[in-house]
């Protein structure tokens, strides 16, 4: 710039300084300024204007202020305290030079002073400190870089400079990753990036890109941490730790993004397998297991205990087995239904249990029952496992099968005992009619007779599937109420309802019970319809504390109305015979006239 115009200065209205001190102002390298007591610019030297590109009447007054930096205008405070101190100071900002670039500049600026001591302004000089300032912020970053290479024994390394747009990988990363160096030529992150997410396990994917969004937000932490899984082309699945720090400007915005990766496969292979061991200990345990076995479902492979394989004479290895292996030693009769319970445990990701027969030659031919159970888990890498324990059975089966076939002897033992019996009682019915005939007076013999059939009935209706010695005593009445209508109330019109529920009762209780309806249809139904007409309701319930209730009621002449006493009331054999037979079983009988008859007896709960 050329010597000071005076005249220029004069015609601002700005005090008159000394030209000769203005023109060495001017010729001095560096940027200079003056300013006055009002903190107002009076001159910048052509240094400064220049670096500006801007006139003189631009930058004087407020004008110079225009080309600090935004984020560097708050540390111009103690510029101002200094002005109003009258004292020297020293500030750092970034100066914004003709061409747009931004430099760092250090300003230090001091009072002048008039001869008397007054302050009439101050003088400063500015020096370029961009090269410090970047040197500075390269050896912050590469002490980050150190210091988490250390803390994370560093195998891949990353820099990432938000600032500059740009994005540094060590060549370990790229290996860790199998991705081409190529992709990070250009340093732009959006490729590598996307090449780094592509390589995550899908399960991982949207996970990690969330934790990176996340760490680049201006209120997130200022460590990245981070555990995922990487689809390696060459070596498979593998398993990644990231550590990183984050550095921010004063107003939190993210800066750089410095870390490392490392490999930890092998010490998460080693929590699974330590893992699986204790779960197949748990399993065997709550189980009372003497083998266990794991299966994969992916791969349809089992890895079994010794003893597993003993039961399926097989080798006894930790070598993986097909699961086809272990069916084609399943009997073919429990071969389908235990692969439908596995597969069916696999695909709900459930529980299974089952007991088969299993043979091999190892066995002598001889076939072993086993109870197994399994439990679909998920292990500490992601994958599934069926993880489960079986016995061997076969001496409980044994005893199972000896025990059943004792109890089908024992039946077949009753039921020909029981047969036997009808038989003697058809014998003996034979032999009391013959006498009967042989003495002329059939009618004598008729009630013994009578009783003699409907204990026969009884063991008609005796049967064992469901249970030694009880009886359906519904069918029983069913059957005695059909049989009196096809012969004694054929020709009448007395009619007979039957109404039942379901009821077992044992042989000890159902014939004396039996033989007790007898009696009283067999009464109603000779004494009760002098006209040969009327109704006869035959009952059997459940009480309400579970007793057994049965009730034999007819619309007949009660004993108040007959010109005769009816046997069933009076204290003949009949009535005798019921009271007997009723205290035999423990059974309460309640009699009443309606008119006609009403008898209710009540059976204990059984």
């Amino acid at each position: 710039m050329e010597a000071i115009d005076t005249g220029n200065l004069r015609g601002s209205g700005r005090r008159r300084e000394d030209v000769a001190f203005l023109a060495a102002l001017d010729q001095a390298p560096l940027p200079m300024w003056l300013s006055d007591p009002d903190y107002e610019g009076t001159y910048f030297n052509s240094a400064w204007l220049e670096f500006r590109g801007r006139t003189l009447d631009e930058e004087i007054g407020g004008g110079w202020i225009t080309g600090i930096h935004p984020d560097d205008l708050p540390g111009l405070d103690s510029y101002s305290s200094a002005l109003s101190d009258g004292r020297p100071f020293q500030i750092e900002y970034r100066l914004r030079r003709h061409d747009g670039v931004w430099r760092w500049f250090l300003d230090t600026g001091k009072p002048r002073l008039s001869e008397c001591g007054r302050l009439i302004g101050f003088i400063g000089s500015c020096v370029d400190i961009t090269d410090r300032h970047e040197t500075e912020a390269a050896l912050r970053c590469t002490q980050a870089r150190l210091q988490l290479a250390q803390e994370g024994a560093a195998l891949g390394i990353y820099d990432w400079d938000m600032v500059e747009d740009r994005i540094t990988w060590s060549p370990e990363m790229f290996r860790l990753y199998a991705l081409s160096p190529d992709l990070g030529a250009q340093g732009k992150p959006d490729g590598l990036i996307a090449a780094w997410l592509g390589r995550l396990h899908p399960e991982d994917r949207e996970r990690c890109a969330l934790d990176l969004q996340g760490c680049l937000d201006p209120n997130g932490a200022s460590q990245l941490n981070m555990s995922f899984r990487v689809d390696h082309p060459e070596t498979g699945l593998r398993w990644i730790e990231g550590r990183g720090r984050i550095l921010r400007d004063a107003r939190g915005r993210p800066l750089r993004l410095t870390g490392v990766n490392f490999d930890v496969t092998e010490q998460r292979e080693a929590e699974v397998a330590r893992e699986r061991a204790a779960m197949m200990l748990g399993m065997s345990i709550e189980v009372a297991a003497v083998g266990t076995w794991e299966l994969d479902p992916v791969s349809r492979e089992v890895v079994a205990s010794p003893r597993t394989r003993a039961l399926f004479d097989m080798a006894p290895d930790d070598a993986p087995a097909p699961m086809s292996d272990y069916f084609d030693r399943v009997h073919p009769e429990d071969r389908e239904a235990l692969r439908a319970g596995v597969l069916g445990a696999l695909k709900a990701g459930g529980e299974m249990a089952r007991v088969y027969r299993v043979s091999g030659p190892g066995n002598g031919g001889e076939t072993r029952w086993v109870s197994t159970r399994g439990r679909l888990v998920r292990l500490a890498d992601g994958s599934a496992r069926m993880i489960g324990a079986m016995t061997d059975i076969t001496a409980a089966k044994r005893h199972e099968v000896e025990r059943e076939a004792e109890l089908a002897r024992r039946q077949m033992l009753l039921t020909e005992l029981n047969h036997r019996m009808k038989n003697n009682l058809h014998l003996i019915l034979s032999m009391l009619r013959l006498e009967a005939n042989r003495s002329g007076q059939p009618g004598s013999f008729a009630a013994a007779t009578k009783r003699i059939e409907a204990v026969a009935d009884l063991h008609a209706q005796l049967g064992f599937a469901e249970g030694t010695g009880r009886l359906r005593f519904d069918a029983y009445l069913g059957d005695l109420a059909e049989k009196l209508r096809r012969s004694v109330l054929a020709q009448t019109d007395i009619r007979l309802a039957c109404e039942v529920v379901p009821v077992e009762i044992d042989l000890d209780g159902a014939v004396p019970l039996g033989l007790v309806v007898n009696e009283l249809v067999t009464n109603a139904i000779k004494h009760a319809f002098p006209q040969g007409a009327g109704q006869i309701t035959l009952r059997l319930m459940h009480g309400p504390e579970g007793e057994v209730r049965v009730i034999i009621a007819d619309d007949g002449v009660g004993p108040i109305q007959g010109a005769q006493p009816r046997p069933d009331r009076d204290s003949g054999l009949g009535s005798g015979l019921v009271a007997g037979l009723c205290a035999q079983i423990g059974a309460r009988i309640e009699s009443r006239s309606l008119p006609g008859m009403h008898h209710e007896i009540t059976l204990a709960p059984l």
